[in-house]
């Protein structure tokens, strides 16, 4: 609304005194009037009612930023002082001084030995080399004349390494696919020209893929024949034709202190071809060993000792006598932790086993029990009051063995009147049996319970042959023999069972 308020009642904006100009000046605040006054208006143009007593105020003037004040408070700021730059660059100024007064005394130093060195040197204390005293000499090797060796002679150890190392190959297998790479390696001799290559059974035991590398450098894929964990032998096929088949000599002729080379590929193939030689240290030595998985003792009969070096990637290498003939298969397996002693298995051994592995890809006319069995030693038996002998971990379905009555928990103590402490014992008296034949058993079979005693009982059972692919199954407790005259004894079905019903 533009009119205002006055004493004497409404009227019009353009009547009011403010409009016409007046020569004598006006108080800001008048004193007042008839009537009542409000306060000043308020900012922002909120309507007021007008005060008739009072005068009009001079307009304000709206506020307006000096930027040029601002700009010079900004500018007059004092600035900070950084006393962390001067300190730093002070410390830096002092490390590099004190670097290069050291460079200088120690290039000084050194120059000031150098000259009194040099100043310490003449012509008369120089020594003079005597003419006349010996001096070491390089010749080159001289030039070889072919010689013909003749039928059936001796060869040098060069010509023994001419003619058997390229008969030996690196056996590479791979146990896992998915990583492409080689899980261990091992050497082979090469049989036939058709590709048939023996080595040893732990070269390739697991393996899932075979590479076969040649003397000059082709690979070929490798496939297992026949593999035989008792002799540590298998046999490799690759198919190549014209290779350079080895000279299998009889080892039944061998004698100790016959010099002796085994060549092999040790280690990696960065050493494939290596030669070691030695003589014949002994014969017919018997080792036992265990499998990879050490699980299984196997005991090796007739073996061929050497100091010859046999370490592993050695098995499966050769043998070679001084007419060039492969006498025997390195195995490194065999040889275990022995320091100095390498063993190889005789060629006369090998043959039979072999040729079946080609033939059959197993050994034929082996036979066993039909039984697996735990030791019982010495400090076993003492502690437990029972004898020494094979105890029966499970027998094969179908054996004779458990058609007898013999059960788990049974313990061997002799065969055919031989006692028996341990697996190899036993091997020994079959050796050279054929499947059928038939051997008698004196078996110990402990009381049920640790006050009862136990008692002894024969029993004749017919050998088995070992195709090894039998699969080995607990026996019954109660399947006792139908003949025996006393009442059957209850068995315990485990050897932890028993101890613990020994100790309480």
């Amino acid at each position: 609304m533009n009119e205002q308020y006055s004493s004497n009642g409404w009227q019009d904006p353009s009547q009011d005194n403010r409009s016409q100009p007046s020569d004598q000046p006006q108080a800001p605040y008048p004193p007042n009037q008839q009537g009542w006054q409000m306060p000043p208006q308020q900012p922002y143009g909120s309507w007021q009612p007008p005060n008739p007593n009072a005068t009009e105020h001079p307009p304000k003037t709206p506020y307006q930023w000096n930027f040029s004040e601002y700009e010079q408070a900004r500018t007059t700021q004092p600035r900070r002082k950084r006393k962390g730059v001067i300190v730093f660059s002070i410390v830096m100024a002092a490390v590099v001084v004190l670097s290069l007064v050291s460079f200088a005394s120690v290039s000084l130093y050194s120059a000031y030995l150098e000259q009194n060195a040099n100043s310490d040197q003449s012509p008369s204390n120089e020594i003079q080399p005597d003419p006349n005293l010996p001096t070491l000499s390089l010749h080159d090797k001289p030039a070889e004349e072919m010689v013909e060796v003749p039928v059936g002679g001796k060869l040098s150890t060069e010509q023994i390494v001419e003619k058997v190392e390229p008969s030996i190959v690196a056996i590479i297998t791979y146990t896992n696919y998915q990583n492409y790479q080689a899980s261990g390696m091992g050497s082979g001799i090469i049989l036939r020209e058709d590709g048939y290559i023996v080595t040893n059974s732990h070269v390739v035991a697991n393996a899932m893929g075979i590479t076969v590398r040649l003397y000059n450098g082709n690979e070929y894929e490798g496939r297992i024949i026949g593999s035989d964990q008792q002799t540590d032998l298998a046999v490799v096929k690759i198919e190549a034709n014209g290779l350079s088949a080895a000279e299998f000599g009889n080892s039944d002729q061998v004698k100790v202190g016959e010099k002796v080379l085994a060549i092999g590929n040790p280690q990696s193939l960065e050493f494939a071809g290596s030669v070691t030689q030695g003589i014949v240290s002994g014969l017919n030595r018997s080792v036992v060993a265990t499998d990879q998985a050490q699980t299984t003792r196997y005991s090796y009969d007739s073996l061929i000792q050497t100091d010859a070096a046999i370490n592993p990637g050695n098995s499966g290498g050769a043998l070679v006598n001084e007419y060039g003939q492969v006498i025997g298969i390195n195995s490194a397996g065999i040889s275990g932790s022995y320091q100095g002693m390498g063993f190889a298995i005789p060629s006369s051994d090998a043959q039979p086993i072999v040729n079946d592995l080609i033939q059959y890809g197993r050994v034929t006319g082996r036979v066993m029990l039909g039984i697996r069995a735990t030791t019982v030693g010495e400090v076993l038996a003492r502690m437990n009051n029972v004898p020494t002998g094979l105890r029966v971990s499970s027998t094969i379905e179908g054996s004779d063995i458990s058609k007898k009555g013999v059960v788990p928990g049974d313990i061997i103590t002799k065969v055919e009147g031989n006692e028996i402490a341990a697996e190899e014992d036993l091997t020994k008296v079959i050796k050279g049996k054929k499947p059928g034949d038939l051997v008698e058993l004196e078996v110990y079979r402990p009381g049920r319970v640790p006050s009862e005693k136990g008692r002894f009982f024969n029993v004749t059972i017919a050998l088995m042959e070992n195709t090894g692919t039998e699969t080995q199954q607990p026996q019954p407790e109660e399947n006792y023999p139908p003949q025996q005259q006393e009442p059957p004894l209850e068995e315990y079905p485990t050897w932890d069972d028993f101890f613990d019903g020994l100790f309480g």
